[in-house]
């Protein structure tokens, strides 16, 4: 055995080790760090988790309706764009540059 394949064969015998250690899935007990005991450690463990679920959920949350207004933001440049098709309405200069740019952005969105 070569030097890369004896610390692959190590690494699997020491999380071989670990993975005795730890609870069943579905049958884990107060005892978080399973250290034999439960004490302050394992509170603050337990503490430490919930804190982060919570910052994951409202991540995920604000990143959810970020999504829908721009989303719906992305909707109404693409209604404004085809009126705009579809009418051909006299727009000014202004309001065809802005709708070059709502058509670049909306194309940047998609690709």
């Amino acid at each position: 055995m070569n030097n890369d394949e004896q610390k692959i064969f190590n690494s699997y015998a020491n999380f071989s080790e670990i993975n005795e250690n730890l609870d069943p899935v579905g049958k884990e007990d107060k005892d978080i760090n399973n250290d034999g005991k439960v004490d302050k450690t394992d509170r603050i463990i337990a503490h430490r988790r919930n804190i982060i679920a919570k910052a994951i959920k409202k991540g995920k949350e604000e990143a959810e309706e970020k999504q829908k207004k721009a989303d719906n933001s992305l909707y109404s440049d693409a209604l404004y764009i085809w009126d705009f098709l579809l009418h051909k309405k006299k727009y000014s200069p202004a309001d065809a540059i802005k709708i070059v740019n709502l058509a670049k952005t909306s194309f940047e969105h998609l690709v």
